[in-house]
């Protein structure tokens, strides 16, 4: 790490990149615990704030990667420049497991056709711990990069593409942006990478 971090990086193809940071701000949401979060967010909603708008507070986003401000009328979000030390730091993926077990693997039918192309990869539920632990390195590598597409925002939040390579075969996986850097795993399969 260099003392350059902060301002500039080199993105997945070596290129020197723009590396600046912020944190989406929504006054007086706090970041934890998240049963407190959800709580204040609801009374907030009761005000007329915007609950997309609270979903993001305390969220690190590339400030070229994020959504536009303001998201709509009368919006009170701002963002703060925060260090990419700051966010290399705090920052980390989690993937449950019964993503794999309970989902991509249990049967044909609730896998939507997912589970089969995990089996043409030679994935089978034998798998999973690899596949949870895998994805979660691959996204928060990809995720420091910046390197992740902006798709829903709503109520629950902001949901992430995150570029996954498995056996050579590229396609997007589906994460929700949580506060202070944690992206979670939402659904293994998002599309290919055409």
């Amino acid at each position: 790490m260099s003392i350059f971090d902060d301002f500039i990086r080199f993105d997945e193809n070596e290129n020197l990149s723009y590396n600046r940071w912020i944190e989406w701000d929504h006054f007086l949401i706090p970041n934890k615990p998240e049963w407190y979060r959800e709580i204040l967010r609801n009374l907030m909603a009761i005000f007329a704030h915007c609950m997309s708008c609270s979903a993001l507070d305390g969220c690190y986003l590339l400030d070229t990667n994020r959504p536009k401000q303001p998201l709509h009328e009368h919006c009170d979000c701002r963002k703060k420049d925060i260090s990419f030390s700051k966010v290399e730091n705090k920052s980390y993926a989690e993937c449950d497991i019964a993503k794999f077990t309970e989902y991509v693997f249990k049967n044909v039918r609730d896998s939507k056709g997912k589970n089969k192309i995990f089996y043409d990869l030679g994935y089978s539920v034998k798998d999973s711990e690899y596949l949870k632990k895998e994805y979660c390195r691959q996204a928060l590598k990809q995720y420091l990069l910046g390197n992740y597409k902006l798709k829903n925002l709503d109520r629950r939040g902001q949901r992430l593409a995150i570029p996954t390579d498995l056996k050579g075969k590229k396609f997007y996986s589906g994460w929700m942006l949580c506060p202070e850097g944690k992206i979670r795993n939402i659904t293994p399969f998002g599309g290919w990478i055409k």
